[in-house]
């Protein structure tokens, strides 16, 4: 008697809601920390050894997401680097499918360090580079990263706007490498369109970049969507190079 009322109970309409409502992963999708998982997880299978870059960061959510699962893999050691303007978003060009404002998403970098501290990274482990792309990702910054022989495993970018996502792309082929993964927070905004956002910006940098192949990965959350890039050398160059390898004699 006991147990049949407890599974009417748990068979009612009303628990089976609440069920669905609590378990987030019956909706079959993966979320921003499930895409991260597969990108790391993918790094450590294949051997692909580098730093986390995440363009905007906001308050940490997906930056700590990448830390957790980084560690969860036993993928390292790396840096995870944080770019992002702390003022919001920039300037923003309004048109009937916007769904973004200027100053939007501003967060300081101060209270970013607070909030990262909580979540127990260490000062070591990250660092920041402040200001809008179109200044801050800039000559003097790859110079200094390729000093150190930095190099991207996985890229987050989560810059909503087209502008701001081209600047991105453009300083990215500096630290891309074999294998790479690739993650556009809102790849599908401004509903989907080729020629909006970071869709149309990701569309105009693979014609502008033909050594570069990406292959898509998972599509991810609502609007997200992954890539893995791959490069490959000019033919000449590679049959250059196994000739000069030749066959021991």
């Amino acid at each position: 008697m006991k147990y049949g009322f407890i599974r009417k109970i748990l068979g009612s309409e009303l628990a089976l809601r609440l069920f669905e409502v609590i378990d987030r992963r019956s909706e079959n999708r993966v979320t921003e920390f499930g895409v991260l998982a597969q990108a790391f997880e993918f790094c450590k299978i294949n051997q692909i050894q580098g730093d986390y870059f995440e363009f905007g960061v906001w308050r940490g959510k997906t930056f700590s997401y990448a830390r957790t699962l980084a560690r969860r893999y036993g993928y390292g050691p790396l840096t995870y680097h944080a770019f992002d303007s702390f003022q919001g978003l920039p300037n923003v060009n309004r048109s009937d499918l916007e769904i973004w404002h200027e100053g939007q998403f501003t967060c300081s970098k101060g209270e970013f360090q607070r909030i990262l501290e909580k979540k127990g990274f260490g000062r070591d482990e990250y660092e920041i580079v402040e200001g809008f792309y179109n200044d801050s990702l800039n000559d003097q910054l790859v110079a200094r990263l390729n000093t150190k022989g930095t190099k991207a495993s996985v890229v987050y970018i989560d810059c909503d706007l087209y502008e701001s996502t081209v600047d991105v792309l453009n300083f990215l082929p500096n630290f891309l490498q074999d294998g790479t993964i690739l993650c556009f927070d809102d790849f599908f905004n401004y509903r989907g369109r080729k020629d909006m956002g970071e869709q149309k910006a990701f569309s105009e940098f693979r014609e502008n970049h033909p050594e570069l192949s990406f292959t898509e990965f998972f599509a991810y959350s609502p609007l997200g969507m992954s890539f893995i890039c791959n490069i490959y050398q000019p033919a000449g160059l590679l049959a250059e190079q196994t000739r000069g390898e030749g066959t021991p004699k």
